[in-house]
């Protein structure tokens, strides 16, 4: 049963960001690999396997690197403007991996590794680099690589938690496979402006695994694993609602308050111009 689980979790959830990516485009799909769905049968199997306290203690290490998480999100999009899918994705892992090793060594609490994640996605979105987002195309995507890619990374992790031990399997976990394969593979298709895109998306997203992934973690403490399996998910999409209600407000008049400034300065300047 459990290997059942292990091999279907991860197709189902990548498959319902490839179908949103191509159905809604990129800042959908982003939004979608930004919950939760992937730690949340990942940590569901290691719980069934190897005990609640135990994922407990992963998921408090998946919450320490969060920030992480966005370090790597955030270069990747950086280097995809001037290199490779290859040159970006080894340049990325490469910030996510020093900087989980270094968070992890201040062994911060749940509460402010939370805030620490979601600060970094606030940083991340402020300093994100500036693309011409690529249009969605028609095309395969390489599904099935994607599939692989994350179903493999799945098996592995939760194969040999046991073997790594709590703090080692949540740091190798909160690797964001999904987002990473997903934003190689698009690389590859459509440039590095649909990729940063998508990954802006992911970002915004993101502050929705976090404050979830802190819920995950308290309960699990508890040792409530059902309750924190169905918290996490209303949580997380919660804060999405909340976030997406929020552009929608602040948006237009965002726009309003920009475009009476711009005509007012031009008000302004036509004053100074007929003196």
């Amino acid at each position: 049963m459990l290997l059942v689980l292990r091999l279907v979790s991860a197709p189902l959830v990548i498959l319902l960001a490839t179908m949103a990516q191509r159905r809604f485009g990129h800042a959908v799909s982003g939004l979608i690999v930004g919950l939760p769905l992937t730690s949340l049968p990942l940590l569901w199997l290691v719980a069934l396997g190897h005990g609640t306290p135990f994922a407990g203690s992963m998921s408090t290490a998946l919450l320490t690197a969060s920030c992480a998480q966005m370090a790597l999100i955030w270069s990747y999009a950086r280097l995809a403007r001037h290199y490779s899918p290859v040159v970006a994705a080894a340049g990325s892992v490469t910030v996510f991996t020093v900087l989980a090793l270094l968070t992890d060594a201040l062994h911060p609490s749940a509460p402010l590794a939370a805030f620490l994640g979601v600060a970094s996605c606030v940083l991340a979105l402020r300093a994100w680099p500036e693309f011409d987002a690529a249009p969605v195309v028609d095309g395969r995507y390489r599904v099935g690589l994607r599939v692989t890619l994350v179903t493999l990374f799945t098996v592995i992790v939760v194969s040999f938690a046991g073997w790594m031990g709590p703090q080692l399997a949540g740091l190798v976990a909160a690797l964001p496979a999904l987002s990473l394969v997903m934003a190689i593979v698009t690389h590859r298709e459509l440039g590095g402006g649909a990729t940063s895109h998508f990954l802006h998306s992911v970002t915004r997203g993101s502050v929705a695994y976090v404050v979830s992934m802190l819920a995950m973690t308290e309960l699990l403490r508890a040792g409530q694993l059902a309750l924190a399996v169905v918290v996490t998910l209303l949580v997380a999409l919660a804060v999405q609602a909340v976030l997406h209600l929020s552009d929608r407000v602040t948006g237009p008049l965002a726009r309003r308050l920009a475009s009476r400034v711009e005509a007012r300065l031009a008000d302004e300047l036509d004053n100074v111009g007929s003196h």
